[in-house]
Parts: C-alpha cells; structure tokens; sequence
C-alpha cells in the first residue's frame, strides 16, 4: 500500500493528522502503510487510498468521558454551555457546511424584523398616537439597521469572516433589545406607557424579541442565553418602575413566563444544533463510506485492467456477463479483420457458482501479428547476479517494454523468464497491426543499447514477429489470465528462435502487411522445409533515406526514357 505522513494539517476536514483533535482511539493519526512507493497509482489516488480508512475511523470514533450530563450528540464536546464537536477539523467541517443554513435563517429573520417594522411605521402614521413620530423614526431607524444587515448578509465579506458574521449576529440582537426598550423612555410616572401600548403589549414585544434571539439570529447558546436574560432582568426592572403593576402576584407570575420563555428558546436552540450535527455527522460517514466504496472499486478495476486488456476486463466486470449478446465480439474491422465468438458447453451453464463469476469466452480473430522477443546474453548476466540484483534488472527492462507495448498500441501477453510475448491486433482489431509490431520490436531493440549503457551489460533483443489467426480468451478458474493460442503463435516462437540478434525477424505474411518504404529489409531463411519464406528488418529507413531513393528511382526513369531516343538516333 502507500504510505501518508503522520501529521497533516489542512483546512476543511482535508486531514485527521491534529494531535489534540483525534478520536480517542487513535485513529486521527495518518500512518500509512508499508512503504512509500506509490507503484502504478497517480499521486492524488494513493492520497485518497490511504486517508480514506483514517478518516473513517476518525468520524466514526467517540470519545465517551465520566460526566453527569448525557451526550447530545456524536462526537460532542464536554462543553454543554457551548455545543460543538470534540474535534476542531469536524467542527470547521460542520461551520462551514451549516454556514448557508444559519445564513438563511438570519436573512429570515431580517425580512421578520422589516415586516413588522413597516407594520409600526403604518400604524403610527394612520393613528397619530401621542409622540407618533418618535416612534415612527425609530421604526424607520431599526428598519435601515436590518436592510443593511440583510444586504451585508449577501457580500463575501461576511460569509468568509467568522468574526464579522458574530459582530452582525450582536448588532442586530442589541438593536432589537435597544428599540423594544425605547418606550420606556417615554413614560409619564403614574400612566401607562403609551396611549396604545400597554404593559401587555410590551410583554408580548419581548417574548417576540426573545424567540427572535434564539431561533433565527445565529449566535452560540452561551451568548445567546445570556444577553436575553439581561434583557429579561431589564425589562422587568423598567416595567416595574414606570407601571402601576407593582403588584407581587402579578410580577411573580411575569418571572415564570420569563423562565419559561427562555426555557422553550434553549430547548429549540439546544435541539436545532443537535438535530443539524447529528444530520451532518450521519450525512458525513455516508460520503466516506461511498468514497471508500469507490476508492476499493476504483483499485479492483485498476488490478483487473492490468492483467487483461480493457475490452476483456470491461466484460468480464459486468454483472451478468454470461448475458451479453453474441454480437459483442462479432464484428468486422476496417482491415477486415474478423472476431467470432466460439461457443462453449460451459458457457451454457450459468447455474455454475464459478462460471457465473469467471464465465468461458473464447473468441477467433484473423489477422493477428504476434511478437516473441527474447534476451540474448541473459544466462551470462545471471551468472554473476544476486536473485534482488537479476529480479530488478528484468523489472527494470520489463517496465520500459511495458512503455513501448502502450505507445506501439500492442498487448502484452505475458513474460516467461526473460522472454516478452506480445500481439497487435487482439482483442480489438487493428488495421496497421504488423506496423506496430514491428515498430514494437525495434524500440525493444533500441531500448534494450540503452539499458546496457546505463548498467553497463552487455545483452541483446532477438525478435520474431508472425502474423496469422488466433483464438484468445481468458483460461483458468484460478488466477486466471487472458491468452492466446494457434499455430501461428507457436511459428512466432519459432521466427525469434532462428532470428539474429538486433534484428526483426519476420515472417513473408506479415511482410505483406508492411508498407515498403519505411524499413530496411533483408532476406532470411526459409523455415519448415523451405515453405515459409522470412525476412530481417534491421532498421527503419530515414526521411532523408526515402527522398533519395525517390531521386535514384526518378533518374533510373529518366535514363530508360532517354535511351531509346539516343538509339533512335
């Protein structure tokens, strides 16, 4: 596997690697695995691989503790006064993905608070009660406060700064506490407070701000329990002063409706922020269950497509492969090349645990140019190699041909000691198959200078290519792997077998297949009793090459048109 680093900080709940946020189990740590060698995955997939468990881990851990209070919820801090989580990255985490929520909210509760405010001012303006435009400029003053708020609300400004969305949070809780008291201000001892509004009203008027404090304006429960019971405490105080309702039953039974107006905020608050982090909390593991999901998925493809080509793979993955219609395989390609499924008694058994998992596919294509290329001087290499030394040397030969297969659009088969197995043309058909072929085993051989320079040896390539029909499809139940077989694989074997060193050697069916002014080729032996005629393709000819012999074939034409004219004469 891969390894992470053991300390990663980063924002956004990126990382579980903070010493003083992880789970108690020990699972905020990032330890990886056994090395730090990533093999054939990119960068930003072995990252995901291996902090994907971790972080699972640490979303699902609990750090139970000795206390008299219950756990409002998972992961939860001992701070009741100030629910938030036990970690400081899920708690970003939380702020950041519940930050449209409480900012909706807020806006609400803005629009609230200019509804009513245009409410009041209408009132004052048909009844002209006593000091009618005091109060309505207050009205008018609160209701600019809020719009500005409410435009504020919607800049990046506050929804980027934590700090300037608790200062807008505390502006508009103060200046809802500072306009319900303002009538106050205009008692007459002895009299009620206004012509209009009685001690009932204002009652009403601060249960109303009191609910607006705990349920839409965004501060934490510390704050907000706080500032509403100072104001609680002051509106009683001024009530009592400035009202003839000094009566002890009466001001007895205002404090129970205050205790229980608060009561009921908190319980909604309380229970609004346990309601959103355990919604957050469940929402969470599920997107990292599903990314862990899709990560192992992602790995099982990226494992299978490297054993078999995509095609192959790509069927062998579907959920009911024994299904597919036999039209999947067959087909004609642009060099007419032909792929015919073959039937099997096997693949009519689809009760079979093992065949529904591995079903029998076996497929015939015409058309096929195979490479064997083999390392010549590899038991004199090995003789004075370690088994590490002589296992990196072959990965390190192999990996560079695995490069060349891509580029030349080939398939590898497989490797057999120092032998490489190759086609082109299978199982997707292609019109310039003998080409890449043969391109395939020049950049062997070129590959192959350029090992023996960097590790100073002193090894070559003998190629043989052979072009012909084969069957090809996936053998075995275990370990199983895609192959090909027919004759014609086996003469392939046997064109490396009887090649020379550094060269090509190919057979008179896939020199047919080759364009005839790209490479330099020479002629070969005959093999089986002289029936199969071969060639040796020593290199590829230079464009510098082609245009000369385009020069020499236009003079040889020129002179044999000139002749019969000097004859004539």
């Amino acid at each position: 596997m891969v390894s992470s680093p053991s300390n990663n900080n980063s924002h956004g709940g990126a990382s579980v690697g903070d010493g003083d946020t992880a789970a108690g189990d020990g699972s905020g740590g990032g330890e990886g695995g056994g090395g730090d060698d990533v093999g054939e995955l990119g960068e930003e997939e072995a990252f995901t691989l291996s902090l994907t468990p971790h972080f699972h881990a640490f979303m699902l851990g609990n750090t139970r503790r000795n206390s008299c209070c219950p756990i409002m919820f998972e992961r939860a801090a001992p701070s009741w006064w100030d629910p938030r989580f036990d970690s400081e990255i899920l708690e970003g985490q939380y702020q950041h993905s519940s930050l449209p929520t409480f900012t909706l909210h807020f806006q609400y509760g803005l629009l609230y608070t200019l509804v009513n405010c245009a409410a009041w001012s209408v009132y004052y303006l048909i009844t002209h009660t006593e000091q009618w435009y005091f109060c309505l400029a207050t009205c008018l003053v609160l209701a600019s406060i809020t719009a500005s708020l409410l435009v504020y609300t919607r800049t990046n400004y506050y929804l980027h700064e934590k700090k300037q969305r608790l200062a807008a949070s505390l502006i508009a809780s103060f200046t809802l506490m500072l306009v319900s008291l303002l009538p106050f201000a205009l008692h007459k001892k002895g009299y009620e407070l206004d012509s209009n509004l009685s001690s009932v009203a204002m009652f009403a008027v601060t249960i109303e701000v009191l609910l607006h404090i705990y349920t839409l304006i965004p501060l934490p429960l510390y704050m907000a329990v706080t500032f509403s019971t100072l104001f609680s405490i002051l509106t009683e105080i001024l009530n009592y002063q400035c009202t003839n309702d000094n009566r002890a039953a009466l001001v007895i039974v205002r404090i129970i409706l205050h205790i229980c107006i608060h009561l009921i905020g908190a319980h909604i608050m309380i229970m609004t922020q346990v309601r959103m982090r355990g919604t957050f909390m469940s929402i969470g593991q599920s997107l990292v269950v599903r990314q862990q999901l899709e990560v192992e998925k992602a790995l099982k493809e990226k494992m299978i497509h490297s054993v078999m080509p995509p095609k192959v793979a790509d069927w062998l993955m579907k959920e009911n492969p024994h299904t597919d219609d036999v039209d999947d395989f067959n087909y004609t390609g642009e060099d007419r090349a032909i792929l015919r499924k073959v039937s099997s008694p096997r693949s009519s058994n689809t009760g079979d645990l093992g065949s529904i998992f591995r079903p029998f596919n076996m497929n015939a294509l015409d058309d096929v140019s195979i490479l064997f290329a083999d390392i010549v001087g590899f038991t004199k290499m090995s003789s004075n190699k370690t088994a590490e030394q002589l296992v990196g040397l072959l990965n390190d030969l192999f990996r560079r041909f695995d490069l060349l297969c891509a580029r030349n659009r080939c398939e590898k088969i497989s490797t057999l000691g120092d032998c490489y197995y190759s086609v082109c043309g299978c199982p997707e058909p292609q019109p310039d198959h003998a080409k890449c072929c043969v391109n395939m085993g020049l950049d062997m051989i070129d590959a192959i200078i350029e090992f023996d320079k960097e590790r100073n040896e002193s090894v070559n390539m003998r190629v043989g290519v052979h072009t012909g029909k084969v069957l090809c499809g996936i053998v075995g139940t275990k370990r199983f792997k895609f192959d090909v077989w027919s004759n014609d694989v086996t003469l392939a074997n046997q064109m490396e077998s009887t090649g020379r060193p550094g060269q090509v050697h190919i057979s008179e069916t896939t020199y047919k297949f080759l364009p005839k002014d790209e490479y330099i080729v020479e002629e070969g032996p005959a093999l089986n009793n002289e029936s199969i005629k071969t060639h040796f393709i020593t290199g590829r000819i230079q464009q510098t090459d082609i245009a000369t012999l385009a020069l020499e074939d236009s003079r040889g034409t020129y002179e044999s048109l000139r002749k019969p004219s000097t004859q004539s004469k």
